[in-house]
């Protein structure tokens, strides 16, 4: 990664080419201070992030590391408020590298926030590698230089069904039968549920349905971005092939904490980041 500008606020950085198969993205978060924040709403989206907070000291650039630690794939939103480190540095990575990244089993991750230092590897040497440098963009760089070392320095490798299984599901925005896609991919629905658990952290349907209510919520932020207007929720639910009203509600409020009708009316700054 070429070295970046990290601007105020919250900022999503590519990956290198190298691991763009497996990362969606590095992302800063950096504040002029340690200040009491807005809660923010975020919302399940299959990945699982490694994040390192260092807090502030007189000088810019050389906080101190405050916490480190990994957020795993979650089934239900989660609400971060209260005061926050000045710096953020973290990995986003795609559905199903969890487990080459950190080697535990996903599902022991899921809706939980742990200890770096408690995954083993060397974490607390590698993360220190990363403190020690002395500015927020030499610590980005570092910090890819570590994920880097996570993934290609582990004998751990993605089952293709998984790798198949998760890009099925994306591409069809969850709107399949898992009975069929185990078959479509060669493997029973109990085998790819065990793989999901190891790699993923979620069984293939509640994946299935956390990919179906994002692309819900992208086809409602689209058309309230375009028509500043009531969003026509039974057509987006019959366009994404939910069964009735009533299943698109109940699946919509276990992802988002909100039906859509609440989620019409909440400010648009508090519905949804990924800024964990």
């Amino acid at each position: 990664m070429e070295t970046v500008v990290i601007p105020v606020g919250y900022a999503e950085h590519a990956p290198p080419a190298d691991l763009a198969g497996q990362v969606v993205c590095f992302w800063t978060g950096l504040s002029d201070e340690a200040t009491e924040l807005s809660p923010n709403r975020v919302l399940p989206d299959g990945c699982v992030d490694i994040i390192l907070g260092f807090g502030s000291t007189d000088e810019p650039g050389s906080e101190d590391l405050r916490e480190a630690f990994a957020v795993g794939a979650m089934t239900k939103p989660l609400i971060v408020d209260g005061a926050r480190p000045r710096l953020y540095i973290a990995v986003r990575f795609k559905p199903g590298f969890a487990f080459a990244a950190l080697g535990v089993p996903a599902v022991e991750l899921t809706d939980d926030r742990v200890s770096f230092e408690l995954l083993g590897r060397d974490g607390g040497a590698e993360v220190a590698i990363v403190a020690a440098q002395t500015t927020p963009a030499r610590r980005l760089g570092a910090f890819v230089e570590f994920v880097r070392r996570r993934l290609f320095g582990n004998v751990t490798r993605v089952p293709r069904s998984v790798r198949a299984a998760v890009h099925r599901i994306v591409s069809v925005g969850g709107n399949l039968r898992i009975e069929s896609l185990a078959s479509d991919i060669g493997v029973t629905r109990q085998g790819l549920a065990k793989q999901f658990a190891t790699h993923v952290g979620l069984t293939p349907k509640t994946f299935a349905r956390i990919s179906r209510t994002r692309l819900a919520l992208a086809r409602a932020d689209a058309a309230r971005a375009a028509y500043p207007r009531e969003i026509d929720w039974s057509a987006i639910a019959y366009e994404l092939g939910y069964y009735d009203q009533p299943h698109f509600i109940d699946e919509f409020k276990s992802v988002t904490g909100w039906t859509p009708g609440e989620w019409w009316k909440t400010d648009s700054g508090q519905r949804t980041t990924d800024n964990r």
